[in-house]
């Protein structure tokens, strides 16, 4: 007993002891519930915890492959399982993305590597905050309706059917430079949508243009036409980025986070579902299967951010700036913010801390 109670002079008896016991419990608790109150008043919203109910993104995507990642996650329930509740806007091609954004239209932005380098400014309130795919060499080819038309240096006075502002006019500005085709020995018809140069080509306004796999069928239908090659006329590969607008990153960056899971599992579930991939663009974008099918085979989708990522973003950007198409040198690392990938796929950011 002596070990039990230190000072029991304190206590008259065990009933005097029970009414203690019982006081300091309901103190206890009045003082937690209070507590608790408290701190419900003094915690904001925002930092209680964004998953209470899902964050929407309005999300800008093109009309084609570079945007299947958004679809299939929207359709598939990914984006629903990451708490997102995304509102996938349609544009033309990615550069057409980040205009929206730039215009506030959007939140966030795809675009590749020469329509990104492009749009940089000192103001520029955009940021790449990962790599998410684009296409093999047969992801576009190169076709002409001229029968007499064989090789790239056949090209010389034709007319060519050029998307732009986009990658494809640095495909196109590439192709010429390696192929020694002065650019003003030809005439570039700029066209603002595939389906606009597909128009020209079957009308005769144009002799030549890149073509995805979706519209390879209508192409070949036109009398004369043929393939001149893929990408690798180019000797470049296409790598596409995903951009937000720093003050979106800023406010909801668990968000981005869980974004970026999204894409990286919706990634996942294109390449192990090709047919449920296809049905699902062909309920969005009614484009047919079988073509879906056959740019699946020449697109990767990757979600990643590597040292190899930004030095070909680098390359582009420099090289458009030597041949005209971009009006300045600038430091690429103020555009880039690299902490929602680091938070949402650590291993997939490679690059180097300097």
């Amino acid at each position: 007993m002596s070990g039990a109670i230190r000072h029991p002079a304190r206590w008259r008896s065990a009933a005097t002891l029970m009414r203690a016991a019982l006081l300091v419990t309901l103190l206890s608790t009045l003082l937690a519930a209070f507590a608790g109150c408290g701190s419900r008043e003094e915690t904001p919203p925002a930092a209680r915890n964004e998953h209470a109910a899902p964050l929407k993104i309005r999300i800008g995507a093109d009309s084609y492959a570079f945007s299947f990642q958004f679809r299939v996650a929207r359709a598939a329930g990914i984006f629903k399982k990451h708490d997102i509740d995304a509102e996938v806007s349609t544009y033309s091609f990615g550069i057409d993305t980040i205009n929206a954004a730039i215009l506030g239209e959007t939140d966030s932005a795809e675009g590749m590597d020469y329509a990104v380098a492009s749009r940089f400014a000192d103001n520029s309130t955009l940021r790449v905050v990962a790599h998410i795919g684009g296409p093999g060499p047969n992801g576009e080819k190169l076709y002409t309706r001229l029968p007499g038309v064989n090789a790239v240096a056949d090209l010389k006075g034709k007319t060519l059917g050029v998307k732009k502002g986009t990658v494809n006019e640095y495909i196109w500005g590439k192709v010429l430079e390696l192929h020694g085709i002065d650019p003003k020995a030809v005439q570039q018809v700029y066209l603002g949508s595939t389906a606009e140069l597909l128009a020209a080509y079957q009308a005769g306004e144009i002799d030549a243009f890149w073509g995805t796999p979706d519209v390879e069928a209508p192409i070949l239908a036109v009398p004369g036409s043929h393939l001149l090659g893929n990408l690798d006329l180019a000797k470049t590969v296409y790598r596409g980025y995903l951009l937000f607008d720093e003050k979106f990153i800023h406010e909801h960056q668990a968000g981005v986070v869980r974004l970026l899971q999204a894409l990286d599992e919706a990634s996942a579930y294109i390449a192990a579902h090709p047919q449920e991939t296809a049905q699902i663009i062909y309920d969005d974008l009614k484009a047919p299967r079988e073509a879906v099918l056959e740019s699946l085979k020449a697109y990767h989708y990757d979600v990643r951010l590597t040292q190899a990522d930004l030095e070909h973003l680098v390359s582009v950007a420099d090289w458009s700036v030597d041949n005209g198409l971009i009006k300045r040198r600038y430091d690429i690392r103020p555009f880039i913010d690299t902490a929602p990938l680091a938070a949402a796929l650590p291993d997939k950011l490679t690059v180097r801390q300097e």
